[in-house]
């Protein structure tokens, strides 16, 4: 609904843009250029306008479009009063670059901020700066001549640390934003979820013997020694492995078994290179049945909740906090899932554990889409490069800034659990969770916090409370505990395991998926529940899968290989 409605819009600015000013979208292209070129004559605006941190020698006020910040949590503090203008934030990028916001408008995330920014298109008054939400959106802008060219932008300014998160990338994330060989946004960034977590009660573990999960044929029979001899004394027996009604299919999916499907090669939900440079669904490929197959009777045995198709967001947690279930496929951070869990049983231990892996000793995982929006600038705005200057500031220099007066405003925002920042995005390495995990544990192996961020000491001492409190220097908190798990525990089994990760090679949407993709996903996860609960047998899935192509699939699957060809 949102995309229709955005596209709306742009389809009107199209013709309002044309009647405005000199050129599109107004812009006097000219008299901008001849802005520009006088300043680059000037070495203090030179150095400004070509350099990641060279600050301006006179103020630059520039327009936003920003999502809003709670800052009910400063009052009564020395902040109270702050608002998106002015703040900590702002204040330090005033300090450091000599920069001021002006907002034209500010907006919760999600539906209202997608609204705000298509009406700030269709009215002709986009900001300086502002993000967008998916790529048709920004499709429709470049195409438009609405943004501007951010291409030597970011060659002159983008800081070291910067072009090291997006290098991380392998040019996924860049590449989502140029056309015509031009850098058209500075693309947020989502960093890797890793593979799917088996967390398991390990104190159940070693009350039966039992070993560390490693091939498919461990979960199996830890699922059934969980059933048969009911370590937690349960008086109505104990749960099989907790799963979502969903089953599976996103990248980092809670209660999702795709690890069960990326052991048969199966990628379920995702658009996959065929090894000949198309793309085809992963759900109807015939490695599907040989996840569903296992599943299917796993399910019949009782090793999965056999109210997993009806079970909602909450019963899942209440299960395994109750500890009727020791068993579910969360991700790094399932210790919150089950933090409570200590609090209703200091017995209760549970254990995040990398697995199946196969007879190679792989563990295959596809990845999720490596960006998720886009902060794009105003066709005619004299600096393009202050968008790169800002991410720089609140990405590379605000973590490592070697003036600490200068952070202060900052670590006490933070300490009231406030943001104020200016652009209210991601852009961190791609596999940030394993550099976190690497950087927190050996601070609390060795004692040395200053190879820790300004960010990571915060998420330090969450993790050092728990450490301490296992040497009796105070009680174990849940969240406490379940900082540590899903900080260090979790984020280091991934780093140590043997893991193939399988890239998707679209995420887009396709005409025909408007209409059409509804009710094939609907379909498919009926699929799902039927043959896994015995409803229907594995050869259904055949059935399926013809039903698929011809309800819209084979046409999708076409339009999808247009859009990438196009690419």
């Amino acid at each position: 609904m949102k995309r229709k409605f955005v596209i709306m819009l742009l389809t009107l600015t199209m013709t309002s843009t044309y009647l405005v000013g000199c050129g599109k979208g107004g812009v006097n292209e000219e008299e901008v250029k001849a802005n520009i070129e006088a300043k680059m004559e000037d070495p203090a605006w030179k150095e400004a306008m070509t350099t990641p941190y060279g600050a301006y020698p006179e103020l630059v006020t520039y327009t936003l479009g920003r999502t809003a910040h709670n800052y009910d949590a400063l009052k009564g503090t020395e902040y109270e009063g702050d608002n998106d203008s002015n703040n900590a934030w702002t204040r330090y990028i005033n300090k450091k670059i000599n920069a001021q916001n002006e907002n034209i408008f500010e907006a919760n995330t999600g539906e209202d901020y997608a609204q705000k920014v298509s009406m700030a298109i269709v009215s002709n008054e986009i900001p300086d700066i502002m993000a967008v939400s998916d790529y048709e959106t920004l499709k429709q802008l470049y195409e438009n001549d609405l943004i501007a060219d951010l291409t030597e932008s970011y060659e002159n300014c983008a800081s070291d640390v910067i072009k090291d998160i997006y290098n991380s990338y392998d040019g996924r994330v860049l590449e989502t934003a140029t056309f015509d060989g031009k850098l058209m946004a500075l693309p947020t960034t989502e960093i890797s979820h890793g593979p799917g977590i088996l967390w398991l009660r390990q104190d159940w573990m070693d009350k039966l013997g039992l070993e560390p999960p490693k091939t498919l044929e461990d979960i199996e029979n830890i699922l059934q020694q969980f059933k048969d001899k009911n370590p937690g004394n349960n008086p109505e027996g104990t749960e099989g492995l907790v799963i979502a009604p969903e089953v599976v299919g996103k990248s980092g999916g809670g209660y999702q078994v795709n690890n069960i499907f990326g052991y048969f090669g199966a990628y379920p939900y995702q658009w996959i290179d065929d090894g000949n440079g198309k793309a085809i669904y992963g759900s109807i490929q015939p490695e599907m049945k040989e996840a569903l197959t296992v599943l299917a009777d796993w399910y019949k045995k009782g090793l999965i909740d056999k109210q997993m198709a009806v079970r909602t967001y909450d019963d899942r947690k209440a299960i395994l906090t109750s500890g009727k279930s020791g068993a579910f496929f969360g991700n790094w951070w399932g210790g919150w899932e089950v933090s409570e869990a200590t609090s209703l049983n200091p017995d209760a231990k549970w254990t995040p554990y990398v697995t199946p892996f196969d007879e190679n000793g792989e563990l295959k995982m596809f990845t999720g889409n490596p960006n998720s929006s886009y902060l794009v600038v105003r066709k005619g705005f004299e600096h393009p490069e202050l968008l790169i200057k800002l991410a720089n500031i609140q990405y590379d220099l605000s973590n490592y800034d070697e003036n600490k007066e200068d952070l202060k405003e900052l670590n006490d925002y933070k300490k009231n659990n406030v943001d104020g920042s200016v652009l209210a995005t991601n852009i961190d390495y791609y596999d940030g969770l394993i550099r976190l995990g690497g950087r927190i544990k050996e601070a609390l192996d060795t004692g040395d916090t200053s190879n820790l961020n300004r960010t990571d000491l915060v998420l330090f001492e969450g993790c050092k409370k728990y450490i301490d409190s296992l040497e009796g220097n105070g009680e174990v908190t849940p969240s406490d505990w379940a900082n540590y798990m899903s900080l260090v525990e979790a984020p280091n089994a991934v780093a140590q395991a043997n893991i193939k990760e399988i890239n998707p090679v679209f995420f887009g949407n396709t005409p025909s998926m408007t209409l059409k993709w509804p009710t094939l996903s609907k379909m498919e996860q009926e699929m799902y529940l039927k043959i896994i609960t015995g409803e229907k047998s594995v050869d259904y899935f055949d059935e399926f899968v013809e039903t698929w192509k011809k309800t819209g699939g084979d046409e999708i699957t076409e339009e999808v290989n247009q859009e990438l060809n196009k690419k």
